[in-house]
């Protein structure tokens, strides 16, 4: 007479292979979204008050996963001249304007020097003098972006496992 052989937990295993993709995507979104939380919040604190506000991140999933932290336009203005968005007024300070512009950096369209008498006699021809403040708030993100995300993804595969 021949045994039955009783398998338990074989379709539990089964199902977790079969959304093994899905799950690790789902904790790879979740640990991006983790660590850039935050590095935005270490980012924020470095950062010029008046700008706090712009440092956001975002988590995109259009192909591949990616996340991007950084300066975004919220459209609004504030201040003196509130028709101009905060973060222009945050571009313009970080990295100058007209004869202020960093040097060290390659913009996509250098300043144009009018050869104009009307240019010339301007009142501010220096422009606003870069101050490149955002460089220095971002150094040493790695630091801190890297064990947030492993934290996250550890946590999150105990969950999968059920440790």
């Amino acid at each position: 007479m021949a045994n039955g052989i009783t398998i338990t937990g074989l379709d539990d295993c089964l199902k977790f292979f079969d959304n093994a993709p899905e799950n690790v995507v789902k904790a790879t979104r979740n640990a991006l979204r983790d660590a850039s939380k935050v590095t935005a919040k270490m980012i924020r604190g470095r950062f010029d008050k008046r700008f706090r506000k712009l440092i956001r991140y975002k988590v995109t999933n259009k192909g591949h996963l990616n996340a991007g932290i950084g300066l975004f336009n919220d459209g609004k203005g504030s201040g003196q001249h509130s028709d101009i968005s905060d973060w222009f007024k945050a571009y313009w300070l970080n990295y100058g304007t007209l004869e202020g512009r960093d040097p060290d950096h390659q913009f996509d369209r250098p300043v144009k020097h009018s050869k104009t008498q009307a240019a010339k006699n301007r009142r501010n021809r220096m422009g606003i003098l870069h101050r490149n403040f955002y460089e220095v708030a971002i150094v040493g993100w790695q630091e801190t972006f890297v064990p947030a995300f492993r934290e996250s993804m550890c946590k999150q595969e105990n969950q999968f496992y059920e440790r």
